[in-house]
């Protein structure tokens, strides 16, 4: 019995000092988040943490860090951090920095855009990139436009003055989009939606949660938690939705409905036939896509698509009820821009709604959906002057780099849409403004995104006035993948 306790106090003895090795074994270039402790490293910021707790304490690192570029310890794995723009655009355009780390697998959808390795993504997005182009996401816009008036109708059986979560109806109107315009798929299909909505949230929120929780890195150890048992439970009940979006799409490949015929419509002004997501991922010749990584493909698009768009419109609506001066603009606009009842939209005619834009940003820029970004080397790379070795994880804080006020302004931390005019934009660093990534591996469906929020706003600023009773200093935020809000979108909505 002695032996064992011996040999153990002598292996957490040698782990302990060579964690105090590791930690001094960059350059002073390379700073390192305090406090630190040996074997646990920065793991008391995280560990019995709330969600709000954890994403406050993360922030305070990043806003803290002086350096370019420094060290976060989960346990004995380095992240080294950055909010400096210049160090950000280093990582995000380096060809060997492209990989997503193992943190990314908690997901379970490797095999999908979202998660996977380079050398997979590379080929999946070659593929893909043709059902997004500008063509294509002209004709979705009819698409668009009926499932958000499917949102306003269920918006106006509401009571006048009613308090509502803006959140539940625009994550069943994205979700309409996004079925309808990539997988040529009726929602309402569904069986039981708002249970499926609420499945997709906790889809990510475990993944995010296993991230800090550095104790639970090991397969082995995770396998024995309650939390890992709801998550497979979840992951499961997602799955079947899944499936039954790939047995539909299945079906028609195989009747032969599904083609890559990229012949005009004459139905539709002269542009090409609508190529679905779901046409190229089924039929694409130059890359064959297994049965695996269309059913992942499926769920991060019915996950990152859904929720990303609906909690942007959220806090730009959030927004505009707490500053009516900023609404009454965007709703100006919008009326000049559409002033018929049934507007008519296009592309072209969405560009003109530049001040909307400019709200829409500023949004993008307070409330970043995605406000940490992580990457990997597959490569060894020198930065701060140090050799960073391959394998190595880097963490973007987009969040901290949006509110830098060298960047934006002393007052950094408030609601401003000016700050996206013509003449402050100018000159302003490509990377300040992180709204959909950047680099080679940036949002995919970022030009998708803004056509729909576009619309969602033309038709919601349109038929209704927004206030609300939160105000922006009462927001707080729960660490996840996704900017999500601690409390809900809570807005009471008036007829104009």
């Amino acid at each position: 019995m002695w032996i064992v306790i011996l040999a153990c106090i002598a292996i957490l003895s040698l782990a302990a000092i060579w964690s105090i090795v590791k930690k001094n074994s960059y350059p002073q270039t390379i700073g390192i988040v305090e406090p630190w402790y040996p074997l646990i490293g920065n793991g008391l910021l995280f560990l019995g943490q709330t969600d709000v707790k954890k994403f406050q304490n993360l922030e305070k690192v990043c806003s803290a860090g002086k350096e370019d570029l420094f060290r976060l310890y989960l346990g004995e794995k380095i992240i080294f951090y950055t909010n400096d723009v210049n160090m950000a655009q280093k990582i995000m355009t380096n060809p060997n920095c492209m990989n997503r780390p193992y943190m990314y697998d908690f997901f379970n959808l490797n095999k999908g855009l979202f998660a996977a390795k380079t050398h997979l993504w590379k080929g999946q997005r070659k593929a893909l990139n043709p059902a997004f182009n500008m063509k294509i996401l002209e004709s979705f816009v009819p698409i668009f436009c009926d499932a958000t008036k499917n949102m306003v109708q269920r918006l106006d059986a509401i009571p006048a003055g009613e308090t509502i979560n803006i959140m539940e109806h625009l994550l069943r109107c994205t979700l309409e989009m996004l079925c309808a315009t990539t997988f040529e798929f009726d929602v309402n299909d569904f069986a039981k939606i708002d249970e499926m909505l609420h499945g997709m949230e906790s889809f990510f929120y475990y993944a995010a949660k296993r991230m800090l929780k550095f104790q639970y890195h090991l397969d082995f150890i995770y396998r024995w938690t309650k939390d890992y048992r709801e998550q497979t439970s979840v992951h499961k009940f997602m799955h079947t939705y899944g499936m039954q979006i790939y047995n539909n799409a299945n079906e028609k490949y195989t009747k032969g409905l599904l083609t890559n015929d990229q012949t005009e419509d004459g139905n539709n002004e002269g542009f090409r036939k609508p190529q679905l997501f779901v046409n190229q991922i089924f039929s694409n010749t130059s890359r064959k896509f297994t049965r695996e990584e269309i059913i992942e493909n499926i769920l991060t698009i019915l996950g990152a698509g859904t929720d990303t768009s609906a909690t942007e419109v959220a806090y730009v609506l959030l927004q505009l009820a707490m500053y009516p001066s900023y609404q009454q603009k965007v709703y100006e606009e919008i009326m000049k821009v559409f002033p018929e009842a049934e507007p008519h939209i296009t592309t072209e005619s969405l560009k003109r709604l530049q001040y909307t834009e400019m709200v829409m940003n500023e949004c993008f820029r307070i409330y970043p959906v995605a406000p940490n970004l992580l990457r990997e080397n597959t490569e060894d790379v020198t930065l701060c002057g140090a050799r960073i070795p391959k394998g190595s994880i880097f963490g973007i804080s987009i969040y901290t780099i949006h509110r830098r006020k060298d960047i934006w302004g002393p007052d950094a931390d408030r609601f401003n849409p000016e700050r996206f005019s013509p003449e402050r934009s100018a000159g302003r660093h490509p990377f300040a403004f992180l709204a959909f990534s950047g680099g080679s591996r940036n949002c995919l469906g970022a030009r998708y995104a803004m056509i729909s929020m576009k619309i969602m706003l033309v038709y919601l600023m349109k038929k209704y006035h927004f206030k609300t009773k939160i105000r922006e200093e009462d927001l707080r935020y729960r660490f996840e993948i996704i900017l999500r809000l601690d409390g809900e979108h809570l807005v009471q909505i008036e007829k104009r």
